[in-house]
């Protein structure tokens, strides 16, 4: 009877790795912008054996051994042959991507049993173990499939929605829309420049009511009613209505809710616009006719922004922004689950009245509401051009309490709606992959904690058995050095290319726009858990101007610098415990606590960053005004 080992497996993993980063490499070449192939059809044949025989060929080399290679080298084609018959909506450099990402997901599961088997763990560790090895299992799973729609733009070539917008046709559609702007103690010049945008629309068969919600300050929305009426004389007739609510509760959604029973009543398009976003003028001629198809509930154009260029902190907040909204929410409206994200968007009046209005109970109204839109039975659609751009706040503090809110709304939403997202047996259809996509998308802060504990938990009672001799030294197999560095690699060439295809070909950019995502990565979870509560969550306005900032980048980044000084201890521990837990443990463990550090650490980098990107003479051209009653010390909400 032959026994498999974790042995065994070692080449067939690194052949599988290998196989990965080449298929990486492959859609780098294919994919030269947004839905669009660099490469004829004709060179499929050679991406799918250059691949293939590449990655046998790296193997061969690397481990001088390729009988134990040659069952899952025949897997693997076989594999992306038939998922090249089925799946034609895919390009081939996305099919050997799949291909690759499920066979590691097998083989890496396989290995990791093995390894768990043979290691002679005390029954507690193995029992963590598989618990560790499971969980990241089912996660990897439920994100390869969701990856399918994120990662579209990507690996497809065919589409089933629209991906472009026609040039402009002011006669194609003539749909009344109401644009609401809603604002809070924002600097006027800002919101008046933002209303000078609407009115300058290339579409004139609309209204935009303005509301002013809580702001105690008459010099910051007076100026407002004023513009309003001067707009209307120019346009010699009443577009612009302003209203000034003081007190008004539910925050943003509070506000839209009191706009929507004072819209026009011949209106049927609601469109939502930040106070500080400068429109397009094609915005409505553009978009509205997308609306002949009665199923249609909403349109969402991306968020975009200005006035970053040549400020260092501002830059690398933007490069982090960019990716999701010009690579993923592209792919994802095309499975179906597009939502709203709160400003520059469209939507049908009279579904978003059967879904019930604005929700002012969550701190993320905007995709709240496109959930309860496709309840109701309409469908939406995510267009990656930029149609307005708005202002990114200035202060690191700022920066983390509107990822706070982006954040802790989802796990709100789903905490809510969880039984929309059951099996369909046990709740209505939605459309495309909604269920599944919003589930990963709200589980992902809870997902990334449930693993960071798991993990650390596992170590550290590792190292406790290993001090107390319930263990010997765990011998780590030689290929993890191999494998984390082609991992790397891999992780390396999808970053380029996602950083690419939003439109960043500067490297130091996006270093720093990874640095700026790290940097969120403790508020990122505490949020997660945040969202779980039962009790309310203040929602915080984001104010985009420097001005309340502490001097010291450690002043908002007390807990993320104390999270990080501990994970740095425990690597330095593990380095100088080499002889106690075993030198590739001891490696290992060390490697991971740095990282994990090092994240922290991005945060008072960001914070110091934008102290001094934050300085007058650093934006001489970016307005400083805060107003009287903002000047408050904004507490934390976690």
């Amino acid at each position: 009877m032959v026994v498999l080992s974790r042995s065994d497996l070692d080449s067939s993993l690194i052949f599988v790795a290998f196989f990965t980063l080449a298929a990486a490499l492959m859609t780098l070449r294919a994919v030269s912008a947004p839905h669009r192939l660099a490469r004829p059809v004709s060179q499929e044949v050679h991406e799918f054996f250059g691949a293939s025989f590449g990655a046998l060929v790296a193997t061969a080399l690397v481990t001088w051994s390729l009988a134990s290679v040659i069952p899952v080298f025949l897997a693997t084609i076989t594999l992306a042959a038939v998922a090249r018959y089925f799946l034609v909506r895919f390009s081939m450099p996305g099919i050997l991507w799949l291909t690759g990402a499920g066979l590691g997901c097998v083989m890496t599961s396989l290995w990791g049993t093995l390894f768990i088997v043979e290691a002679g763990l005390p029954p507690l560790l193995t029992a963590l173990a598989f618990a560790a090895l499971a969980l990241t299992l089912f996660a990897f799973l439920a994100n390869l499939v969701a990856s399918i729609a994120r990662e579209a733009v990507l690996t497809h070539e065919r589409w089933r929605l629209p991906v472009a917008i026609p040039t402009s046709d002011p006669r194609a559609a003539r749909l009344k829309v109401s644009l609401h702007l809603a604002c809070y103690a924002e600097p006027p010049e800002i919101v008046m420049e933002t209303m000078n945008r609407l009115a300058a629309q290339d579409y004139d068969n609309f209204e935009v009511l303005v509301c002013d919600n809580n702001t105690k300050d008459e010099a910051l929305w007076r100026p407002l009613e004023a513009h309003c009426a001067r707009l209307n004389a120019q346009l010699g007739k009443e577009c612009f209505r302003f209203f000034h609510v003081d007190p008004l509760p539910g925050a943003k959604a509070g506000a839209l809710n009191f706009l929507l029973p004072l819209t026009a009543p011949d209106a049927q398009i609601i469109g939502v616009i930040d106070a500080d976003y400068y429109s397009r003028s094609d915005f409505l001629s553009r978009l509205l006719p997308f609306f002949a198809n009665p199923k249609l509930g909403y349109i969402q154009t991306p968020h975009d922004y200005r006035d970053y260029e040549g400020n260092d902190y501002l830059t690398a907040c933007y490069w982090e922004y960019m990716p999701v909204n010009k690579v993923d929410y592209p792919g994802v409206s095309e499975y179906g689950g597009a939502f709203t994200i709160g400003t520059m968007c469209l939507m049908r009046k009279e579904a978003l009245e059967k879904a019930g209005g604005w929700a002012e109970w969550c701190l993320t109204e905007d995709s709240e509401v496109s959930v309860r839109l496709r309840k109701v039975g309409y469908e939406g659609l995510y267009f990656g051009e930029t149609f307005g751009r708005g202002l990114i706040p200035e202060t690191f503090d700022d920066y983390k309490k509107q990822r706070f809110r982006w954040t802790a709304g989802p796990v709100q939403q789903l905490r809510r709606h969880w039984r929309l997202f059951l099996p369909a047996p046990f709740a209505p259809p939605l459309p495309g992959w909604t269920k599944l996509l919003e589930v990963v998308r709200c589980l992902a802060p809870l997902q990334t904690l449930a693993g960071m504990v798991v993990g650390v938990g596992a170590m550290l009672t590792m190292i406790v058995a290993l001090a107390t001799g319930l263990m010997e030294p765990v011998k780590v197999p030689s290929i993890a050095g191999l494998l984390m560095l082609i991992g790397a690699a891999t992780w390396w060439v999808r970053l380029v290319h996602r950083y690419r295809l939003s439109g960043c070909h500067d490297t130091e950019a996006m270093l720093w726009g990874e640095i700026a995502r790290a940097s969120l990565s403790y508020v990122v979870l505490v949020a997660g858990l945040a969202g779980l509560s039962n009790k309310p969550l203040a929602w915080r306005r984001t104010p985009k101007f420097a001005g309340l900032a502490d001097e010291s980048p450690f002043a908002a980044t007390r807990p993320e610098t104390i999270a990080g000084s501990v994970s740095l201890a425990l690597a330095i521990f593990c380095l100088l415990a080499t002889g106690l837990l075993g030198t590739g443990v001891a490696l290992l463990s060390f490697v991971a606590f740095v990282s994990l550090a090092a994240r922290f650490f991005c945060a008072p980098l960001m914070a110091a960053l934008a102290i001094r990107s934050s300085r007058p003479v650093a934006r001489p051209n970016r307005p400083r005004y805060i107003p009287r009653d903002a000047r408050v010390v904004v507490s934390r909400v976690w």
